[in-house]
């Protein structure tokens, strides 16, 4: 359990249980032979890479996904084993450190797949992941040229193209029509693939797609937002009537402690400018987060569900806190007029994006779910 004395007056507590809970009940949707890539980005969604990795292999996962080299490397320095997929495209100076990390990286050029080959020597080929766009534009070969760019890449003879990716540009519930037409056209271009190397995964399913195509698992699925407890799709939330996958825990809370509270009269200005007005006497709370901690950046979509409350207001014992006014960029105020027996140095729940939350705010992990 967390030290109930704390000293400090922001911390985010991080249930490791409740991670491989959450594992182990998306493993269960899975069909048997369905591969598990659970996604590490950004330190783990902001819950801490290392920890993470851990807990997700000893729960079931198979591989793990990183955004860059620089990420899979602090991985690897911490003693994981497992295979590491980059899934952005890596630049040609980062073959040395690909190669001697035992990376997998995800390729979109001929050029860099050239450069690899030639740097490779031994008997045994070196893995690599191809990647398909289907609308992002972000990376990823044009649908249209891959079939030719496959035949190319199995000319290099020290490369072995494991497998090849999309990432649907799905946002629930906007455009399912269109992502079942370029999950069915991937596929399409997966199994004429595998005529010719029937050893290439095919995988495109991310946490949404997961909840509203589970049909479109293909050979592996990567997940990232399911594992840290978010649900990514309204439809799966509705047709659930808010029910989330059997299992599926809530492992983040963000507090903080009040440090003061005051009284505002009726009319009385508040805040930087004098911006808030109060439309009553009221019962003021400060506390010591702000936007410099990441409270109030909001997810970039509605439809994602927040594991602990909401956008505008914080939890004291089981209440609802309203914010006053905007977030400074170390405090923020609550109006706590209607909630009993409040008192300095109290706790209260935050909402934050956890990949915007400050890598400066101490992180506390349970090994408990």
């Amino acid at each position: 359990m967390v030290n109930s004395k704390l000293t400090m007056n922001k911390w985010i507590e991080i249930d490791l249980g409740a991670i491989a809970k959450n594992v182990a009940a998306i493993k269960k949707t899975l069909k048997k032979e369905t591969k598990f890539m659970a996604i590490l980005k950004a330190d783990a969604y902001g819950h801490g890479a290392i920890k993470i990795s851990n807990t997700v292999l000893r729960s079931g996962a198979d591989l793990l996904g990183v955004l860059t080299v620089d990420e899979a490397i602090i991985l690897r320095q911490a003693g994981i084993k497992a295979d590491i997929v980059i899934l952005s495209p890596s630049l040609s100076a980062d073959i040395s450190k690909i190669k001697h990390y035992r990376l997998i990286p995800t390729i979109d050029s001929l050029d860099f797949l050239k450069t690899l080959n030639g740097e490779i020597a031994g008997k045994k080929k070196y893995p690599c992941y191809l990647d398909i766009d289907f609308g992002l534009k972000r990376w990823g070969i044009n649908p249209n040229d891959f079939p030719n760019f496959f035949k190319k890449a199995l000319t290099f003879k020290n490369i072995k193209i494991c497998a090849i990716s999309a990432h649907i540009d799905y946002v629930p519930p906007k455009n399912m029509t269109e992502a079942e037409e370029k999950l069915s056209q991937f596929k399409k271009i997966g199994e004429a693939a595998k005529t010719l190397e029937p050893s290439i995964i095919l995988h495109a399913a991310n946490s949404s797609i997961l909840c509203d195509f589970p049909h479109w698992q293909l050979d592996m699925v990567r997940i990232g937002n399911l594992i840290y407890g978010l649900y990514p799709s309204k439809i799966y939330f509705e047709k659930t009537k808010g029910a989330p996958i059997k299992g599926i825990k809530r492992p983040w809370k963000f507090y903080s402690k009040i440090i003061s509270i005051k009284t505002a009269c009726k009319g009385e200005s508040l805040g930087y400018s004098s911006e808030y007005i109060a439309v009553k006497k009221m019962k003021i709370a400060t506390i010591a987060a702000g936007y410099g901690d990441g409270l109030t950046m909001e997810p970039a979509y509605k439809s994602i569900k927040l594991s602990a409350g909401s956008s505008y207001w914080g939890i004291i014992k089981g209440h609802k806190a309203p914010f006053i006014s905007k977030s400074g960029i170390c405090h923020t105020l609550l109006d706590i007029s209607n909630i009993p027996n409040v008192k300095i140095g109290d706790k209260v729940l935050l909402p934050v994006r956890r990949t915007g939350a400050s890598q400066r705010i101490p992180r506390i992990y349970k090994d408990k779910g």
